[in-house]
């Protein structure tokens, strides 16, 4: 993994997922605008059942209680939109924390203002016939991993991880447009996916119980969801970040009350519409992991957990950079806070 992170021209991918269509304003949610500050949340891939959460605020109004007028917008891969981030063209993200903390590592302005699952569920599939025990069951056979997700930036420390023989495993590099029907039509024997959006997805439009394997199980226990913004950006706007976690902590705590009416909630913005319990297995799995700290607020990050995670990702080679847990992480904007607990 020599990937050059800090080259100050990110080319025309960077420039046209600024300008994405796909976003949800609290304006078009609540019918109004105001005078609330504008703010724009960029999530690091496609909306989904995990995702419900922050649109629960959004449509709750949370958001504007808090005096943002915060657009909630679309992603097209990690690897993206932690550049997009980091040279300003938006300042604030959500999305696995490895990706976040291997863009820190390698030198991009980020920092990491709120984790809320304890683990990321990233995972591999394969049909029933095919055994999916331990990671060694991938030799012989072939892998789809699609570019700029997490997991391929972390598939060949893995498999080392595991006493995996790369030499053994066909990867095929994928693009999300084409990865689930290649895998459906049996044209590769595994891929990698997150076990809280296409296994579920898969599951009840193919009629199919997949062997999963979850890396976290392997080795790779690596952080969940977060909250990452522009170092700069977060300078000058600490009051907006603050306000943004209260009440997205909020719409956390909505959708652990009620997953269901989450589920709905987000079903109402999908330009592609899915079946709302579909998208509530989805969150359901995503809750599952969700961190629940009994002192602190929603979002709270353990020195000790992220220091652990810096370490395996340093050990694997996914990190270049400082191997200091406070390079990567703050909790300054949730100190004080009343942010909601679960």
């Amino acid at each position: 993994m020599n990937r050059n992170w800090v080259k100050s021209a990110f080319g025309l991918a960077a420039l046209a997922i600024a300008m994405a269509p796909a976003t949800i304003t609290a304006a078009q949610a609540q019918g109004a605008g105001g005078d609330k500050e504008k703010v724009l949340v960029r999530f690091t891939w496609q909306f989904k059942g995990e995702h419900a959460p922050l649109f629960v605020a959004l449509d709750k109004g949370y958001y504007a209680d808090e005096g943002l007028d915060v657009q909630l917008a679309e992603g097209s891969g990690a690897e993206t939109v932690v550049k997009v981030i980091a040279q300003g063209i938006d300042n604030i993200g959500f999305g696995p924390a490895p990706g976040m903390a291997e863009a820190i590592g390698n030198g991009l302005p980020l920092r990491v203002v709120a984790v809320y699952q304890a683990q990321a569920p990233m995972g591999l599939m394969s049909y029933p016939d095919i055994a999916l025990k331990t990671p060694k069951d991938l030799e012989g056979h072939s892998l789809g991993l699609t570019g700029t997700e997490t997991f391929a930036h972390l598939w060949e420390p893995f498999a080392k991880l595991n006493g995996v023989d790369l030499s053994k495993v066909t990867k095929v590099t994928l693009d999300y447009a084409s990865r689930n029907g290649l895998f459906v039509n049996r044209k590769i024997d595994f891929q990698s996916t997150f076990l809280n959006v296409d296994v579920p997805l898969m599951e009840k439009k193919l009629g199919i119980k997949f062997n999963t394997l979850k890396v976290a199980d392997f080795g790779l226990k690596v952080l969940g969801d977060c909250i990452f913004v522009n170092r700069d950006y977060a300078k000058t706007h600490a009051e907006t970040i603050r306000k943004l976690l209260r009440a997205t902590a909020k719409g956390f705590r909505d959708a652990q009350a009620d997953p269901h009416a989450a589920a709905v909630t987000l079903g109402q913005h999908l330009r592609v519409k899915l079946p709302d319990d579909l998208i509530e297995e989805q969150l359901r799995i995503t809750l599952a992991d969700t961190l629940k700290p009994a002192d602190k607020p929603l979002g709270w990050q353990d020195p000790a957990e992220w220091q652990s995670n810096v370490d395996l990702l340093k050990q694997i080679g996914v990190i270049k950079g400082s191997a200091q847990a406070s390079d990567y992480f703050t909790n300054e904007y949730l100190v004080g806070s009343t942010a909601s607990r679960m």
